[in-house]
């Protein structure tokens, strides 16, 4: 089996269990924030995951953006991964 390229999930990793996780708190309270904060701007009332959702839309949008002009953005990437982490972190809290 090639693994090559997968130690992206390991930087994705390090990334919402180490300084970020201890800077923003767990997913499910920081992303509550964006909760509360999304509802004051727009009215519209997202679930955690919904924002989460949101910011992954964010990152591929990004990506494809990027893939259109012949381009790739490693960070981009190592975030969506990392956004789809954190769901899996709320969801298994």
């Amino acid at each position: 089996m090639n693994t090559e390229g997968a130690e992206i999930l390991h930087e994705a990793h390090s990334l919402i269990t180490g300084a970020r996780h201890e800077q923003y708190d767990h997913p499910s309270e920081d992303y509550r924030k964006v909760v509360d904060i999304f509802y004051g701007l727009t009215g519209v009332r997202l679930t955690v995951h919904e924002a989460l959702s949101f910011m992954l839309a964010v990152k591929m949008a990004r990506l494809r953006t990027a893939t259109e002009r012949g381009e790739w953005h490693h960070d981009s990437l190592v975030d969506a991964i990392g956004y789809l982490g954190c769901m899996n972190m709320v969801q298994q809290r």
